[in-house]
């Protein structure tokens, strides 16, 4: 009998051997003592139809949807999109009809707006209106929303339908038509769809005609080809980086004071569900946004809300008909982003494994695990702290939808009860385990 029970404790024990997972790879981060730029409030924002304004979605009434705009603001709403060039301003409407924006709708938009504490990228039709008609929008809109409005936009993607310098003329009769009647208005632009190339001709031409912010869309590319491997991978080759940098160059070299992506998600045509609205989705934002920081971007606006076209699976705040029912995805990268606050741009130096990448913005850290192994990371701060609290963002896998942050969800009304994990500062470093599939963000003090 003892040696029966020593063979049963014996294999016991090697049951347990085997089934032991594999010890988290040590990584080592190390966070640079000098700026490479800054991150400044406003940068995760939102993009949304601008037939939305109709429709009624913007109302300060909706305390929920007030309630998740507030949790990651305040930012920057900009209102455009394909039904931008589609639906039209309407001086004698009455207000309520999606198929058109009138001065009830705007007032309704401006008390969402003081509500959230949010700005707007303001949308104007071109494909289908009149410089008059759109400088008689702009001026209602100006008086609205006020100082609120940093920028109006004219037209959706034009190199969709015209060309660049058919669209130069376009775009200076409607600025021309709108400061007629809004001096101080600015503008932003061209807004190309996933393209720079008339960047630098349209911002030496419009610099000086109100021209103050140089903006772009970018989408990794159709959702028919949409995968969590292409996901995570955009952020390092292709479209992305390529555009981020070529953006910030040619704002530099015209003076321009900022450049934006001021609609992006995923994939386009309302992205692809297992993979725009999951963890990865999450994850993918974070380095996403990192790199438009690192390339002096201003922010980035997340398309998302509802539409009539197709069914927007990316959107960050997922709703039923008008009404917000909870968030996805994007969302949660959005708020570790927040979280992290805002202050100079550090770049770190990462070692020990693949698929980790990690920055730091003022005296915070965050370190992303797109990988599928564990890590055990050792964070050589850029300054000396005292204290120090992890916020993990975390999922079953890559592909699972339950997410959460610092152990706690958002509800549908915006509900966030965050529990960050203390963690020990020992000698100006910082220790973290994060899982596979995860990101985490180290705020020290």
């Amino acid at each position: 009998m003892a040696l029966a029970h020593i063979l049963a404790a014996t294999l016991a024990s090697l049951t347990v051997l085997v089934a032991s997972p594999a010890p988290p790879t040590p990584v080592t981060v190390e966070i640079a003592k000098t700026s490479s730029g800054s991150v400044e409030r406003g940068f995760a924002g939102f993009s949304y139809e601008k037939d939305r304004v109709g429709a009624g979605l913007f109302d300060a009434k909706d305390a929920d949807l007030v309630k998740l705009f507030r949790r990651l603001g305040p930012s920057v709403l900009r209102l455009g999109g394909n039904l931008g060039d589609q639906v039209n301003w309407n001086p004698a409407g009455a207000g309520g009809s999606d198929k058109e924006v009138a001065p009830a709708d705007v007032a309704r938009l401006a008390g969402f707006v003081k509500a959230t504490g949010w700005q707007v990228i303001y949308g104007i039709n071109l494909k289908t209106n009149t410089p008059a008609n759109a400088a008689d929008e702009a001026e209602f809109a100006a008086h609205a929303l006020g100082a609120n409005v940093i920028a109006f936009e004219i037209g959706n993607e034009p190199n969709v339908y015209t060309t660049e310098a058919a669209y130069e003329a376009s775009f200076e009769a409607y600025t021309a038509a709108i400061q007629a009647k809004v001096p101080n208005a600015v503008f932003d632009g061209p807004g190309q769809a996933d393209s720079t190339a008339w960047a630098s001709t349209f911002a030496a031409h419009e610099k000086d005609k109100g021209l103050r912010l140089l903006s772009t869309h970018l989408y990794i590319g159709n959702n028919t080809t949409a995968s969590i491997p292409a996901l995570l991978a955009s952020n390092t080759s292709g479209r992305l980086p390529n555009n981020e940098a070529a953006m910030q160059n040619v704002a530099v070299a015209n003076g321009l004071p900022g450049w934006r992506i001021t609609e992006s998600n995923s994939y386009f045509h309302g992205g692809a569900k297992g993979v725009s609205d999951v963890q990865a989705a999450a994850l993918w934002s974070l380095d996403y946004m990192h790199g438009i920081a690192a390339n002096h971007g201003d922010g980035v606006n997340f398309h998302g809300g509802t539409s009539s076209q197709f069914p927007l699976t990316y959107s960050p705040i997922v709703f039923d008909g008008l009404t917000p029912t909870g968030v996805q995805g994007v969302y949660y990268g959005q708020l570790l982003w927040k979280l992290a606050g805002t202050g100079s741009l550090h770049a770190a130096t990462v070692t020990g494994a693949p698929n980790v990448t990690a920055w730091g913005i003022g005296r915070n850290v965050v370190v992303n695990n797109t990988g599928t192994t564990a890590i055990h990371v050792t964070v050589k701060l850029s300054t000396t702290a005292h204290k120090a609290a992890e916020y993990l963002l975390t999922a079953p896998s890559l592909d699972s939808a339950a997410i959460s942050l610092a152990g706690a969800t958002v509800g549908k009304g915006g509900q966030f009860a965050p529990r960050p994990k203390h963690v020990t500062v020992r000698g100006g470093t910082v220790t973290v385990d994060l899982p596979a599939g995860s990101a985490a963000l180290v705020a020290t003090s």
